[in-house]
């Protein structure tokens, strides 16, 4: 994660506790200052992030209240819901140019991520299983994904239009949270549990893990995705990263947090996987990252910003074309027996 400037402006902004870790129990330190919420423009607070170096973890503190979170998320457009960002590719490639349109290409070349198809969920679903949960499944897409490989798929989600739009495509979704799981889901064990990009929104990451825990199925697993805060693209982009999200994100993982956290709520860790590199260098990302930019300096992003993304991200490519995983790519994936 990016070094935080103006530590004594960040730290006289802020409520004098110092906060504690989850994980680890060591005081934390600040880490970045996001001035606003990019996706809500008028909403004009700014978040600070702390961070336990210790185990690679970060947490937004002060701790929103339970009760206005909801309203983190009252987005049109947001990714979760039916009302998906359209994106136009042909407007975008002109953006982009010539160079931005190399880089994704480039990329491509040195992919070698885990990335979630339907014939990875395949391999890592166990003989003979029957049953699935997703927590978190937005509008369950996802669902669709690995449902042929188990009798039956139920999802949890705390967003009524997404959970809404889930039914109504004919998949079993409940109203709940990873903290507060609904009781109707309790009735029995999952050979499957996945958290695929919902750890990082959980106000108790390993209070979340643990309720999940108890309802994974001897010889199951839980697959669990999360940002990597590790990467480099986190470390150049600071609070500007596309996937860091403030205040929708309440956590920043690492791999080495994210295994931390899952020993923590009783689970055994057998597998650590990337994914996430081509993505990074698409046009939509980059045009993504050069708008959060601009608007956390309270603005619009103009041509000359795009321009300006595209260059610093040919130099992230040649950074990490040939880089270690954790510093490659933008997520990382653990899988979980009990």
């Amino acid at each position: 994660m990016k070094d935080v400037v103006g530590v004594s402006e960040f730290l006289d902004a802020i409520s004098p506790a110092m906060p504690q870790c989850p994980i680890s129990g060591e005081i934390m330190q600040p880490a970045l200052l996001v001035p606003l919420d990019w996706r809500r423009s008028d909403d004009r607070r700014s978040w600070h992030i702390w961070w336990s170096e210790t185990v690679g973890f970060g947490q937004i503190h002060p701790r929103p209240h339970p009760g206005d979170i909801a309203e983190f998320y009252d987005i049109e457009n947001y990714y979760t819901h039916a009302e998906r960002v359209e994106h136009d590719p042909v407007i975008e490639s002109r953006q982009v140019g010539w160079l931005g349109r190399l880089l994704g290409s480039i990329a491509y070349r040195f992919e070698q991520g885990a990335e979630p198809t339907s014939a990875w969920w395949r391999s890592i679903i166990p003989a003979g299983a029957q049953n699935g949960l997703e927590i978190g499944c937005g509008d369950g897409d996802r669902m669709n994904t690995f449902s042929p490989f188990l009798a039956h798929v139920r999802g949890v989600e705390p967003d009524p239009r997404a959970a809404g739009v889930a039914r109504s495509r004919g998949l079993d979704v409940m109203e709940g949270t990873a903290e507060s799981l609904p009781e109707a889901i309790k009735d029995r064990s999952y050979d499957l549990i996945a958290f695929v990009h919902v750890l990082e929104h959980t106000l108790d990451p390993v209070k979340a893990l643990r309720n999940a825990r108890d309802l994974l199925a001897e010889g199951g697993v839980m697959s669990i995705e999360v940002p990597n805060n590790a990467c480099e693209g986190a470390r150049r982009m600071g609070e500007a990263w596309r996937w860091l999200d403030a205040p929708r994100h309440l956590n920043f993982f690492t791999a080495e947090s994210l295994v931390a956290c899952a020993q923590a709520a009783g689970l055994t860790v057998t597998a650590v996987l990337y994914r996430g590199y081509v993505r990074q260098f698409m046009p939509d990302w980059l045009i993504d990252e050069a708008r959060i930019s601009a608007r956390l300096q309270r603005r619009d992003a103009t041509q000359a910003d795009i321009d300006q993304q595209v260059r610093h991200s040919a130099a992230l490519l040649a950074a990490t074309v040939m880089a270690e995983p954790a510093r490659k790519y933008d997520s990382v994936r653990i899988l979980c027996t009990r």
